[in-house]
């Protein structure tokens, strides 16, 4: 099996509720190695609930995640799996009392115990990478949505993850920032990582992902290569629900 081919992660019937509303109701899936898959569908279907479960910052109430071969559970050390399943969120989520630099630097020592010298070097090629080493000193209050956003793609990327999570990292920019966002998420797919992204930038999904999956009342309705999702959906949900968003007749 080649490397493009192995599974790395395994998601088998989850369910997650909260009390007694069933947010995800059976769910399973698998990613492979260097894949982008994008999750798309309306507003409460469960997308970025799936997400959170994938790095345990929800506990699923129901199934198995298995990831490379291993089965996450209640004795999995969380710390190990988050530092190998990184996530980019919606709200940036940068330490306000750092630098961009800092920002970047932060895990990789703290938690992969990196030396100082080495973690900057490595945060400065990254921050080039994402076109934010000019900003280096600069704090996260100074920075726009979008540069926020790509630092915490750079600081992502610095734990050297296996996979990457996105979930709605452009939902929160104004609509002229989002481009550079993408154009580096896509830089980053382009570079062999897998990535699992919760997205409404239909472009980008059917651009860059090798699969999309759309989602709905917490079930996944369908999935498959972007160009049969986007121009020949099979199921009347599917179908809705992008006529809706692409003011267009599929």
């Amino acid at each position: 099996m080649s490397e493009k081919d192995k599974i790395i992660y395994d998601i088998r019937h989850i369910k997650k509720n909260f009390g007694k509303l069933e947010v995800l109701k059976d769910i399973s899936m698998q990613i492979r190695n260097g894949e982008v898959v994008t999750i798309i569908g309306p507003s409460g279907s469960g997308k970025s609930t799936f997400l959170r479960c994938l790095n345990l910052l929800e506990t699923p109430t129901a199934g198995e995640l298995w990831f490379e071969g291993k089965k996450i559970d209640s004795g999995t050390d969380v710390k190990m799996l988050r530092r190998d399943v990184g996530m980019v969120f919606q709200q940036f989520n940068l330490f306000p009392m750092f630098t961009v630099l800092k920002n970047v630097m932060y895990a990789p020592m703290h938690i992969r115990k990196v030396p100082e010298a080495e973690a900057r070097e490595q945060a400065m090629t990254l921050l080039s990478q994402v076109g934010m080493a000019d900003h280096a000193d600069f704090y996260p209050e100074q920075l726009s949505g979008g540069q926020q956003q790509r630092v915490a793609i750079a600081r992502a990327l610095a734990m050297k993850p296996k996979m990457l999570l996105f979930d709605e990292p452009t939902s929160a920019l104004d609509p002229e920032l989002v481009g550079d966002v993408l154009e580096v998420m896509k830089q980053v797919a382009q570079q062999g990582m897998t990535m699992a992204v919760v997205t409404h930038e239909m472009q980008f999904a059917r651009s860059v992902a090798d699969r999309v999956v759309f989602m709905d009342k917490g079930y996944i309705v369908e999935e498959g290569d972007p160009n049969d999702i986007f121009t020949h959906p099979k199921e009347e949900r599917t179908q809705t629900f992008l006529k809706r968003l692409l003011h267009a007749d599929i």
